[in-house]
């Protein structure tokens, strides 16, 4: 394709740039008329089977049951498979969205679940990824209902590309404020991806060892993905995760050890919180939890360095609880303005 374009291109030039051939103005043949417009061929555009199926949304219980819902073309039958075997099939809407309520439990250990979709005389297609889900044993009745130590994981179908938590257990690290490592992957040459989420277009840096390894931007739905461009050394390291501000200051920071080659283990992830000029731990702690009465957990945890949790002081660098409270209300909250009046703690 590389090769063609090019030859189009060095068309294009030599028509647009090679001297004008000599036209006979005495000849009394009548000019010809221009060729008619010519359609485009129907196989150009892209046909609304041809849209593969996708994952948007994965729930499951402790008790094996949950929800799925996706994308898919408009119309098209959607099959949901898990370890191959369809566990429900469902019609995608007028915007090709689809939701699935299965009660067929999921087996406990890893399920891969994938899917297929089948448009009106098209051929089948499947989704490009596929998710493992991770189901607990079922020790106790009480927990079916609830999803607590359930992870689901989104993975390319090829293996080539970051994975993606779709469901976290409810035991994850997470410091609130949005920022978070979640997954690391590797490629056939020992390259790194990491993955995680910030506060909605949020910057963040990532650092290596306390080497910078590069910048990268969380989206709308506070997602990020980094890619490292040479591979990680063997032994262990210490990934750092600095989420800035506006004024190029850093806003939090997480830091998270890690062996080069071995699943990351976000169990060990350090959070904490540079203090800004105008911050209080109230303002602070609603800001990160939602809730400005949570500043007594930051307090709780930083005593060393807090006399009165009336008086900090810029720079100042404060631990932050491995579980934020709240923390299941997940990263589409807007956080609490800075300027915005709190009451004194």
């Amino acid at each position: 394709m590389f090769i063609i374009g090019i030859i189009a291109v060095a068309a294009g030039l030599w028509y647009v740039l090679a001297p004008e051939q000599p036209r006979d103005i005495f000849s009394e043949q009548p000019a010809e008329a221009p060729p008619p417009p010519r359609e485009a061929p129907a196989e150009e555009a892209e046909a609304p089977g041809e849209i593969k199926p996708s994952f948007d949304v994965v729930r499951v219980t402790r008790g094996g049951t949950g929800v799925i819902a996706g994308r898919a073309a408009p119309g098209a039958e959607v099959e949901i498979l898990a370890d191959g075997e369809v566990i429900g099939k469902v019609r995608a809407d007028d915007r090709g969205e689809w939701v699935l309520i299965f009660e067929k439990p999921l087996k406990t250990g890893p399920s891969e679940l994938s899917l297929t979709a089948r448009g009106e005389g098209a051929e089948p297609l499947e989704s490009e990824q596929v998710v493992v889900v991770v189901v607990p044993e079922r020790t106790d009745e009480r927990f079916f209902d609830s999803g607590e130590g359930v992870m689901a994981v989104m993975i390319p179908r090829d293996g080539r590309g970051p994975s993606t938590i779709l469901q976290r257990p409810t035991a994850s690290v997470d410091f609130g404020g949005g920022l978070m490592v979640e997954t690391l992957d590797y490629d056939g040459t020992g390259a790194a991806t990491f993955a995680g989420r910030a506060a909605a277009r949020s910057e963040v840096r990532l650092f290596l060892d306390d080497a910078l390894l590069g910048t990268t931007r969380a989206d709308e739905r506070g997602r990020w993905t980094f890619a490292a461009a040479d591979g990680l050394s063997e032994g262990d390291h210490v990934l750092r995760l600095e989420q800035m501000m506006a004024e190029d200051k850093v806003q939090l920071r997480i830091e998270v050890p890690f062996t080069s080659g071995m699943p990351l283990d976000v169990t060990r992830a350090e959070g904490s919180i540079i203090v800004q000029p105008g911050n209080n731990l109230w303002q602070i702690a609603r800001r990160l939890y939602g809730v400005g009465y949570h500043y007594t957990l930051i307090f709780g945890l930083n005593k060393d360095q807090i006399r009165n949790p009336d008086l900090i002081y810029p720079e100042q660098k404060f631990t932050l609880p491995k579980q934020a409270p709240g923390s299941d209300r997940g990263t589409e909250d807007a956080p609490a303005t800075q300027g915005q009046d709190a009451p004194t703690p």
